[in-house]
C-alpha cells in the first residue's frame, strides 16, 4: 500500500488521540455535535468502524453487511477503555492495509473499492469525527494538507451523493471544476480546466461541507452555475447509513 497515505492516516489517528487522551471523564461525557452522542460515543464509533474495516480488509465483509446492520460491541463505561479499544482496532486495520496492494479490492457497502480508496475513506471518517471531538472539547483544530485526501473523496463521491439522495444533476459533472486553496496555500483543482461551472474557496470548508460538518451557506465556498449550486446541497463523502464511501 501507499506508505504516504497510510502515514497520513496514522497521523490523523494520532492528532485525535493526542486531543482526547488527557481529557477528564466529564469531557468524555459531554454531548457532541452528533445528536445523542457524547465524545465517548464518537471515539467508540471509530473503534467499531475500525473493527468492521478489519473484517472487510481480511475478506469477511459478509459479517458486516449480510444482516444489513452490524452494531459492534456496546460502549464501555470507562473512557480509558474506550480509548484503548480504539488504539487496538485502528492499529489492526492499519496493519492489514499495509499488507495489501493499493489496487486490491475491499468489499464495503454497495460493492468493492480499492484498498487505497478504502484507506482514504478511513482517513476521512477519522478526521470528520475528530472535528466533532475538537468541538466538544472546546479546542480549535489545526487543518493540514492531509485534507487533500478528504477533498478528493468528497469530489469523487459526487455521483453517489446525487444518486443516493435522488437528486437529478442539472448538468454532467464534467462541466464542474473545483478550485480550492489548501491549508498550506497551494492550489488544489478537480475537474477539467475551462469547465463552465465552478466552486471556489478553501479546501478546509469544502471538506467540512462534504462531510456535513458545515452548511454550505456558512462556508467561504462560491458556486457558479446550477450544477455547482446543486453540488453544495448534496455533497456527502460517506454512505447514507453512516459508513464511509
Amino acid at each position: 500500500m501507499d506508505d504516504m497515505l497510510l502515514g497520513d492516516l496514522a497521523a490523523e489517528h494520532q492528532v485525535l488521540d493526542d486531543l482526547v487522551a488527557p481529557l477528564p471523564a466529564e469531557v468524555w461525557a459531554r454531548p457532541s455535535p452528533s445528536p445523542g452522542w457524547t465524545l465517548a460515543d464518537q471515539i467508540h464509533h471509530l473503534d467499531v468502524s475500525e473493527g468492521a474495516a478489519l473484517l472487510a480488509l481480511t475478506g469477511h465483509s459478509d459479517q458486516i453487511f449480510s444482516s444489513g446492520y452490524w452494531p459492534g460491541p456496546p460502549l464501555p463505561a470507562d473512557p480509558a477503555e474506550v480509548l484503548e479499544n480504539w488504539r487496538a482496532s485502528r492499529a489492526a486495520s492499519l496493519e492489514a492495509m499495509f499488507a495489501l496492494d493499493a489496487k486490491d479490492p475491499v468489499i464495503w457497502g454497495d460493492g468493492p473499492m480499492t484498498c487505497r480508496s478504502f484507506a482514504t475513506a478511513r482517513l476521512m471518517e477519522t478526521w470528520a469525527h475528530g472535528l466533532d471531538c475538537f468541538t466538544t472539547a472546546g479546542v480549535e483544530p489545526v487543518d493540514t494538507d492531509r485534507l487533500r485526501h478528504v477533498a478528493h473523496i468528497g469530489y469523487r463521491a459526487l455521483p453517489y451523493a446525487f444518486r443516493s439522495q435522488e437528486v437529478e444533476q442539472p448538468a454532467p459533472l464534467s462541466e464542474l471544476r473545483l478550485e480550492l486553496v489548501a491549508p498550506s496555500g497551494q492550489a488544489w483543482t478537480y475537474g477539467e480546466d475551462g469547465a463552465p461551472q465552478s466552486i471556489t474557496g478553501s479546501a478546509s470548508h469544502w471538506c467540512r461541507v462534504a462531510t456535513r460538518r458545515m452548511a454550505a451557506a456558512d462556508s467561504d465556498l462560491v458556486a457558479q452555475g446550477p450544477l455547482a449550486d446543486a453540488v453544495l446541497r448534496v455533497a456527502r463523502a460517506y454512505l447514507s447509513d453512516g459508513a464511509p464511501i
